[in-house]
C-alpha cells in the first residue's frame, strides 16, 4: 500500500552485464536502514539480495528484515505496478532493476505518460552503472550500453580502483560525449559516498534548471552513432508551434530521440518553461520566473541515434516567434 499523501519516487537503476547493479542494489539497502524500499526486480531468479536481510520469501516476493520488501517484475510492467500498489505494505521509494540489456527509456515511459501511475509515483532518476574495464568496449559494440548511458542521470563507474586516473578521465570524457547532462561518479564494490542515490531530484523543474547551466551550448558531440546536439536561442519561442513541432517529431522518430532537454523562452510567458521527454512523451512545465534585466537565452539538447542537426535547427528556428512589437 502506498503511503497515503505525496506521490513515491522512483529510482531506476540500469546497466549491461557484469556491471555492479546488485551490488550497488545491497548498499542502498543498508545504507537507508530508515527507508522503506520496494525493489522490482527483472531477474528475480539471481536477484543476490544478501541472504542475511531476507526474512521471508514467497513465489513473487522476498521480505527484508529492515521493511524492505523485493517483487518480480514478472508480466506487463503496469500490472505488476497495479499489484505493489494493492499490497498491503507502506514504503517509501520504489527502486527498479533493469535486466543488463534492457532500454530503461521504455521502463521511464509509464511514469512519463501513465497519468494513473503519475498520480502514485514520480521519476526522481536513472542510474546506470558500469564497468570501468569494459565501458569503452560497450560503447563500440553494444547499442543497449549507449542507450542506457545516453538517458541515465548519474552515470557510477564502477570498480574505479581498476583503472589509472588517466584512464578514468578518459571514460568520463567518452561518457559526456553520449550525455551531456549526466553527472559521473567513481565507486568501488558499486559504493561510493558523494551522492544521495534515492534522492537526486533529477526531474523537477529546479534541477533542470540547474544542470542545464554546465550544459555546453551550441556544440556537436558525436561517438559513433550517438549524436548529442545542443543550440541556444535569444528570440523567444512560439509555444504552439513547438509543442506541435516537438510532438510530431517524437511520434514519428521517437525511437531515434533518446533524451531531450532544455529551458525555453516562450512568448508572453514570464517563466522559464522545462522540456522533457522520455521516447515519444514529451512534457513542458512551468519552471522559476525570469529575473528583470536578464536575456531570456533558451537552451535545449537533442540526445539521440544519427541525429541531424541541420534538419532539428530548422525545425527549431520554425518554431520562433514571429510577434513584432515595433
Amino acid at each position: 500500500m502506498l503511503n497515503d499523501h505525496h506521490p513515491i519516487p522512483v529510482t531506476i537503476l540500469t546497466g549491461f552485464l557484469g556491471a555492479g547493479k546488485t551490488t550497488l542494489l545491497n548498499h542502498l539497502i543498508k545504507q537507508n536502514p530508515e527507508v522503506k524500499i520496494a525493489i522490482l526486480e527483472n531477474e528475480f531468479g539471481e536477484i543476490g539480495i544478501d541472504s542475511e536481510l531476507v526474512t521471508s520469501t514467497s513465489d513473487d516476493i522476498f521480505e527484508l528484515s529492515n521493511g524492505c520488501i523485493c517483487c518480480s517484475m514478472n508480466g506487463e510492467f503496469g500490472e505488476v505496478l497495479q499489484r505493489l500498489m494493492q499490497m498491503d505494505k507502506k514504503f517509501d521509494h520504489l527502486v527498479i532493476e533493469t535486466t543488463g540489456i534492457a532500454d530503461p527509456a521504455a521502463v521511464a515511459a509509464a511514469f512519463i505518460g501513465d497519468n494513473l501511475i503519475q498520480s502514485n509515483f514520480r521519476l526522481d532518476s536513472v542510474i546506470c552503472l558500469v564497468d570501468v574495464q569494459n565501458v569503452e568496449a560497450m560503447l563500440k559494440d553494444r547499442e543497449e550500453g549507449s542507450k542506457q548511458i545516453a538517458f541515465s542521470d548519474l552515470i557510477v563507474i564502477n570498480k574505479a580502483d581498476t583503472a589509472t586516473e588517466d584512464q578514468l578521465q578518459s571514460i568520463v570524457a567518452t561518457i559526456k560525449k553520449v550525455n551531456p547532462f549526466a553527472d559521473c561518479v567513481q565507486a568501488e564494490f558499486g559504493a561510493q559516498t558523494q551522492y544521495d542515490l534515492l534522492n537526486l531530484g533529477s526531474y523537477k523543474v529546479r534541477e533542470v534548471e540547474n544542470r542545464m547551466r554546465f550544459v555546453a551550448m551550441n556544440h556537436e558531440n558525436v561517438h559513433n552513432e550517438i549524436v548529442s546536439h545542443s543550440f541556444t536561442f535569444e528570440q523567444p519561442f512560439d509555444l504552439l508551434k513547438f509543442r506541435h513541432w516537438l510532438n510530431v517529431l517524437l511520434m514519428i522518430q521517437g525511437e531515434s530521440f533518446y533524451r531531450v532537454k532544455g529551458v525555453l523562452n516562450f512568448e508572453g510567458m514570464d517563466e522559464r518553461c522545462i522540456v522533457q521527454s522520455v521516447r515519444n512523451n514529451a512534457a513542458i512545465t512551468l519552471g522559476t520566473d525570469w529575473q528583470d534585466g536578464m536575456v531570456r537565452t533558451s537552451k535545449i539538447v537533442f540526445i539521440g541515434k544519427k541525429l541531424r542537426r541541420d534538419i532539428i535547427e530548422k525545425g527549431l528556428k520554425n518554431c520562433l516567434s514571429t510577434i513584432s512589437f515595433i
